[in-house]
């Protein structure tokens, strides 16, 4: 089984929330991780999704809490 990760920045113009998730999380630039493995069928090939990371910043004056989503 073949796995690729993409790296991708996403710029929220507004605070968002995120299902599941208690708070909101505040406007800015996050770099979001994806995980894929190759699915093989009999006349093509596919990537499926396995995973999704939202690398979340730590707050203002607390660098040190920064959070991953998954």
């Amino acid at each position: 089984m073949s796995v690729r990760t993409s790296v991708t920045s996403v710029t929220f113009a507004r605070p968002f929330a995120l299902h599941g998730f208690g708070e909101a999380i505040p406007a800015g630039t996050y770099e979001v991780e994806t995980d894929e493995e190759r699915v093989e069928g009999p006349s093509s090939v596919a990537w499926r999704r396995t995973q999704t990371i939202v690398h979340l910043h730590g707050a203002a004056g607390q660098p040190g809490r920064a959070r991953s989503l998954t």
